[in-house]
C-alpha cells in the first residue's frame, strides 16, 4: 500500500515538474517575442505644416488626361517638398482612364492626401477622391453617380453602360480605393451599380466621407493633430499655411485637346484641308493640315509625347527648307514656326530627380524658346503679309512714254541717234529730222529698246 502511494506521489511530482518546465519555456519564448517587438523600429512621425491645393473646378473641371497629368505633377511637387496634397473638387466627372490614372497616383502617393468636395464630386470625380486619407464634403454638396455612360459627340445623347466587363472593373477599383481607409464599400458599389448619390451629411453618416464642413479652413482646423500613415511613415497633420498649385501649359493644352468636340473638329478640318491641298496641288498647305490632324488625334488617344516630337522635327525641317532651299520666306516657314511652337507646348515638363538639367532650367528654356518663336513668327508673319500685299498690287510701268528730253545727235528719218532723257542716254529714231539740242517727246519704246521720238511742239 505504501509502495503504491509512493509511486503515485512520484508521478505527481513528475507532472508538476513538467508543467513548471513548460511554463518556463513559454515565459522564455514570450520574453523573446516581446523583446523582438520592442526592438522593431517604430514608424517615424513627421509633422506636416504646409499644404498645396490643387483645384479641379470650372473651367478645368473635366477629369481628362490634362487634369491627370496636373495631378501627377502636384503629387510630385508635394512629395519633393514634404507637403500635404489638398484636392479641391467641384466637378461633374470626366473620362474613366484619366480617373483611374488619378486614383492610382493618389493611392500610391507618399504624402497625406486630403480631398475636399466643394459643391459636387460626381461620377469620375467621386472615384478620384476615394484613395484620399481624409474626405471632407462641404455642407450641401453631393457625391456619387459613378455609373459609366457613353456620350455621342454628334448628338449629345447619353447612354448608360451596363456591360459587366466595364462596370465590374470600376467597382473593383473603387473598392480597393475605399478599403484602404475602411470606407463603406457597399455604398461605393451602389454608386456604380445604381448611380446612387448622397448628400454631405449622408456621406459622413454612411461612412464614405470623414467630415462635413463649411469651408476649407474649417477642414484644416478639424484635421489638426490627425495622424496619417503613408509609405511606412506616420504624418501628423498640423497645416497652418497652404499654397495653390498651378497646372502647366502642357496639361491645360492637353485638356483642350481632350475635348471630343474640339478634337473631332480639328481632325475633320485637317483631313479636308489635306485632301484639298493634294487635289489642288497646293502642297505648301499640307504641313498645317497635318498639324491639325495630329492635334485632333491626341483627343483620340494618340500619345502627346510622340506628337510633340513629330511636330518639332517637321517644324525644324520646314524652317530649314524655307531658309536654305526656297528663296524668301512664305507659308513653309510660317508652318515650321507654328509646328515648333505647338511641339514645345506639348513637350513633357518632368525631368527625373537627379537628372541634368534641372526642371527649372527646362522651364526657363521653354519660355526662351516660346519667346524666340513668337518674335520670329511675328516678324516672318509681317514679312509674309507685306509680300502678299505687294503681289496683289497692280504693276507700275516705268517706261518713258510721254517724257521729254534733248536730242544729242542729229536724227534723220529711219536713222538712229542718241537722246538724253532725265540724265540717261537712250537710242532713238524719228519720222522727221531732228537737230541736236532740240527738245523731243517720247512716243513709245520698241521691243528692241529703241525710243520713237518726235519734236516737242
Amino acid at each position: 500500500m505504501r509502495r503504491g502511494l509512493a509511486v503515485k506521489g512520484h508521478k505527481a511530482m513528475l507532472r508538476r515538474r513538467a508543467v513548471v518546465f513548460l511554463l518556463i519555456i513559454v515565459l522564455m519564448v514570450g520574453a523573446e517575442i516581446f523583446t523582438a517587438l520592442a526592438q522593431q523600429p517604430q514608424p517615424s512621425k513627421v509633422i506636416v505644416s504646409h499644404g498645396v491645393v490643387l483645384e479641379i473646378a470650372a473651367p478645368w473641371d473635366t477629369i481628362d488626361s490634362g487634369v491627370a497629368e496636373c495631378v501627377v505633377d502636384a503629387v510630385r511637387f508635394a512629395e519633393n517638398n514634404g507637403y500635404a496634397l489638398i484636392l479641391k473638387v467641384d466637378s461633374y466627372g470626366g473620362y474613366l482612364d484619366a480617373a483611374f490614372s488619378i486614383g492610382d497616383t493618389l493611392y500610391n502617393a507618399r504624402v497625406p492626401v486630403i480631398a475636399y468636395v466643394e459643391n459636387k464630386g460626381l461620377s469620375a470625380a467621386t472615384l478620384i477622391i476615394l484613395p484620399a486619407d481624409v474626405i471632407a464634403v462641404k455642407k450641401g454638396a453631393v457625391i456619387g453617380a459613378m455609373k459609366p455612360v457613353m456620350i455621342n459627340p454628334a448628338t449629345g445623347e447619353v447612354t448608360f453602360i451596363n456591360e459587366s466587363k466595364v462596370v465590374e472593373p470600376i467597382v473593383s477599383k473603387a473598392r480597393v480605393y475605399a478599403e484602404r481607409r475602411g470606407r463603406n464599400t457597399t455604398l461605393v458599389a451602389e454608386f456604380v451599380y445604381k448611380a446612387r448619390t448622397v448628400t454631405s451629411s449622408e456621406a459622413v453618416r454612411l461612412g464614405v466621407a470623414d467630415y462635413e464642413v463649411q469651408s476649407l479652413d474649417e477642414l484644416l482646423d478639424r484635421v489638426r493633430g490627425l495622424d496619417v500613415e503613408r509609405g511606412g511613415s506616420v504624418y501628423r497633420l498640423n497645416i497652418t499655411s497652404v499654397e495653390m498649385f498651378t497646372c502647366s501649359l502642357r496639361s491645360r493644352f492637353l485638356s483642350l485637346l481632350s475635348n471630343s468636340y474640339l478634337s473631332n473638329i480639328l481632325l475633320s478640318i485637317g483631313v479636308l484641308a489635306a485632301i484639298f491641298a493634294l487635289a489642288a496641288g497646293k502642297l505648301v498647305a499640307l504641313p498645317l493640315a497635318l498639324t491639325l490632324i495630329f492635334l485632333g488625334l491626341i483627343g483620340g488617344g494618340l500619345n502627346p509625347n510622340i506628337v510633340s516630337l513629330i511636330l518639332i522635327v517637321l517644324g525644324a525641317t520646314l524652317l530649314a527648307v524655307e531658309l536654305f532651299v526656297v528663296p524668301g520666306f512664305g507659308v513653309l516657314g510660317v508652318s515650321g514656326v507654328v509646328m515648333i511652337v505647338l511641339g514645345f507646348a506639348l513637350l513633357p515638363m518632368y525631368i527625373p530627380a537627379g537628372a541634368f538639367p534641372p526642371e527649372e532650367y527646362i522651364t526657363i528654356l521653354r519660355a526662351f524658346i516660346f519667346g524666340v518663336a513668337i518674335v520670329l513668327g511675328t516678324f516672318f508673319g509681317i514679312v509674309l503679309l507685306k509680300t502678299v500685299q505687294t503681289l496683289k498690287q497692280k504693276p507700275i510701268s516705268f517706261t518713258p512714254e510721254g517724257k521729254t528730253g534733248v536730242a544729242v545727235d542729229e536724227i534723220k528719218p529711219g536713222s538712229i541717234g542718241f537722246v538724253k532723257i532725265e540724265g540717261e542716254y537712250w537710242r532713238a529714231t524719228a519720222d522727221t529730222e531732228i537737230k541736236p539740242g532740240e527738245e523731243v517727246v517720247i512716243v513709245r519704246i520698241r521691243e528692241d529698246g529703241v525710243l520713237i521720238v518726235k519734236k516737242k511742239e
